[in-house]
This record gives structure tokens, sequence and C-alpha cells, in this order.
């Protein structure tokens, strides 16, 4: 009489019994074995060449049930039936993952999530956000390391020393503390690329908060000088300077109050000759829902006049095609530290035309205001203000550039 099928209910009474093992009868070999303080499947054969009986072990119970159990050690009488060991088997293809992973580096992995983020967002989203955040920082850092032996350790480290970092073209206004929250985001979910590949069997990044590791981000304040003598005194500087590009591009903005993205995104095509006028479409300068009007002087047109002449084959004013934003405002802030100018910024010349404007009642408020592009009470007083004040706003332009070019 043959062995009978195993069952759930013969595995529960063996369990209970004082046996130590037991086999299938539906799948000859496999065997349930108790060993010590574990069940364990194996499968028992005799190996090829030999008459000799052994056994490989397929795993635990219940980890493995009586089903996968029965698929395994069908595998193994296959192997066998094609003249294959099963141990033999089993020991190359555990090493064969070994080795798979052995390779499988922080690094490569980090690559292969790329891949596949790329095709997720736009081409300038990636290059900006992911493929900056990994290549600038987190390979550097452990792009050597096996994908599985990265610790909670590890990524705390990463995160102290990401704010430490001097980039190329690093600016001072950069927050780095954001940066580091942002590249830890990222790779984080590489890790759960990871885990889902099944080559690490926990994400160590869930569970750490960046906030609670970096020192709050310090927003650094812009320099401005309102004191009157001597934002005089700074035109005068930036007015006498010798490279008539760069003295330009710094007097433009100080005439105009205008935000560096206004002189980074200003095209020709934005420019009315005939009118004395530029007009900035929806979403052009900063987020402006509506076209921003700025009424030109003739000393602004004379500077839009040369700079048509030096750089009129590329669509942008002040800058050639390609070049980022950052870099025409590092340019600004390198003209002022070879000046000697350290008490003002670019960015300060909204500042002081508001404040001394103010000071002086150049124009009113509203006027003012609209110069800097501000918005103006709530939704519902700006939808009822159809005019945004041009002429005003010229005499307001003209009057500031009388007023900065006067005797000190």
């Amino acid at each position: 009489m043959g062995k009978a099928n195993l069952t759930q209910t013969a595995i529960n009474a063996f369990l209970k019994s004082d046996k130590t093992k037991i086999s299938d009868g539906m799948v000859a070999g496999l065997r349930l074995v108790k060993k010590q303080k574990s069940i364990i499947w194996d499968f028992r054969y005799k190996k090829i060449g030999t008459k000799k009986d052994t056994n490989i072990k397929i795993g635990k119970y219940p980890d493995i049930s009586l089903k996968a159990a029965r698929e395994i050690a069908r595998e193994y009488k296959e192997l066998l039936a094609r003249g294959i060991d099963p141990a033999d088997y089993k020991r190359e293809k555990e090493e064969k993952i070994k080795r798979e992973l052995e390779k499988k580096t922080f690094k490569t992995i980090a690559y292969e999530f790329l891949e596949l983020k790329k095709n997720d967002v736009t081409k300038k989203r990636f290059k900006a956000n992911y493929l900056r955040a990994f290549e600038r920082y987190a390979i550097p850092f452990m792009g050597h390391k096996k994908i599985d032996e990265i610790t909670r350790l590890d990524l705390v480290e990463f995160i102290k020393w990401i704010p430490k970092q001097k980039l190329p073209n690093a600016t001072r206004t950069q927050n780095k503390t954001y940066t580091a929250k942002e590249v830890f985001n990222y790779v984080k979910k590489c890790l759960d690329y990871a885990l889902n590949l099944g080559l690490i069997d926990f994400n160590p990044a869930y569970g750490i908060d960046p906030a609670a590791i970096l020192p709050k981000a310090k927003k650094e304040k812009m320099k401005a000088v309102i004191d009157e003598k001597r934002i005089k005194e700074i035109y005068k500087t930036i007015s006498e300077y010798k490279y008539k590009a760069g003295r330009y591009l710094m007097q433009f903005q100080a005439l105009t109050a205008l935000r560096d993205v206004g002189l980074y995104r200003l095209k020709w095509e934005y420019i009315d000759w005939d009118k004395k006028l530029i007009v900035y479409p929806p979403h052009t300068y900063k987020a402006n829902e509506l076209p921003y009007r700025l009424p030109l002087t003739d000393t602004l047109l004379e500077i839009l006049k040369y700079f048509k002449e030096i750089n009129g084959s590329s669509s942008y004013v002040f800058r050639e095609q390609g070049i980022k934003e950052e870099n025409l405002s590092n340019r600004l802030r390198k003209y002022y530290r070879l000046l000697g100018i350290k008490d003002h910024t670019p960015h300060g010349w909204r500042s002081a035309f508001r404040s001394i404007a103010r000071k002086k009642r150049a124009a009113n408020i509203d006027t003012i205001e609209l110069q800097l592009n501000h918005k103006l009470g709530d939704d519902v007083t700006e939808a009822y203000m159809r005019d945004d004040l041009l002429e005003e706003r010229l005499t307001l332009l003209k009057w500031w550039e009388e007023f900065l070019t006067s005797d000190i």
C-alpha cells in the first residue's frame, strides 16, 4: 500500500504527534521534517551517478505551504529527469543571485530608477530635479554602496552632508535646507523602487524626518539702501563702470526697479518702439495673469537700442538663448562685487525705489505699486481697476532718473 497524499488535517496531526517526519504520497521524495524548534520541507532523492540517498532543504513550514512545496519538489524531479542534480542547481542559482546582487550598487539602481522617471516628468524637470539630485549629491555620497547595505545611519549622515556641499554656480540665496529635503525625497523614491524589485527587505528611509535633523532655513534678507545720498552714490558708481554692456544692464534695472526675472525673460517681441513701451504677456513677468506694461524713458530706449546692436540675433534682450536665470543674476551680483558695492543688491533697487518715491511723494501709492507690479488690494479692487496708470508711471520713472542723477 502506497503512502497517502498529505492534507492539512494530516499535517496538523503530525505537528501534535511524536513523529519526526512525514512523507507526501502525491510527490515522491517530498517530506515534512521536525528539526529542533522548526518544521521544514525537504526533498529526498538519490544523487546522480550514485545510489546514495541525499536530501535538499525546500524551506520552513508554514512559510511555504503544501501546495508551494509540491511545486518546488516537482521542479526538482524534472531536473533529475534531465540529469541535473537539484542541490547543484540550487547552489548555482543562489550564487548567481548573489553575484547579481553584488552588482546592484546604489549607483546602478539609481540610474535604472532615473531611466524610468525620465518618462514620467518633463525633460526640464527631470534634468533640474531628478538628475541633479542623484549626480550632484546621492551618487557621490553613496553610489559605491550595495543597495542592501544602505542603513538609516547612512541616510542621516547623507542628509547632514548635503547642505555642506559647495557646488559650481551655487548662489548665496540657495536654500540648502530645502535642497537636502528635496534630494532625500528622491532617494527615498529610489529605495522604494529597489524594495519593489525585491533587492531590499525594507526601505531604510522610512521614518526619517529631515526637518528634525537639519537646522531651520534662514531666509537671507536682500540688502537694500534707502538712504538718499548713498543710493545716488551707488547709481553714480554703476554709471561709471567701464564695461558698457554691464553698465547698461545695471542701469536698466536701477531705473525700472525690475526684478531679475524681468530682465531675464525680456524678449525683443515685447518691445513696441513706436509707443515706447514694453508689454510682458501673461505669465512672462513672474506670475502676472494680465499683461504687464512698462513705459520707457529716453534713457531706457537708448539702452535697449545698444543691446539691439550687440545682441539682436538672440530672441532675448539681455542674454543669449539657453542662459539660465541664475547665471544672469550671478552676473549682476558679480558686477556689484567688482565695484565694491556690499550694502546693496540688484534686487534692492525695488525697495529703494518704493521707499524713496513714497517718502518724496513722487506719485500716489497706487502708481508706485503698479510700477513694481504689486497686487493692489483684494480681487474685487483689481476687478474694478482697469487702468494701469501708464502715463503717471512714465512721469514717475522720469522723476526717479532725475533724482538718481541729481547732485548728491
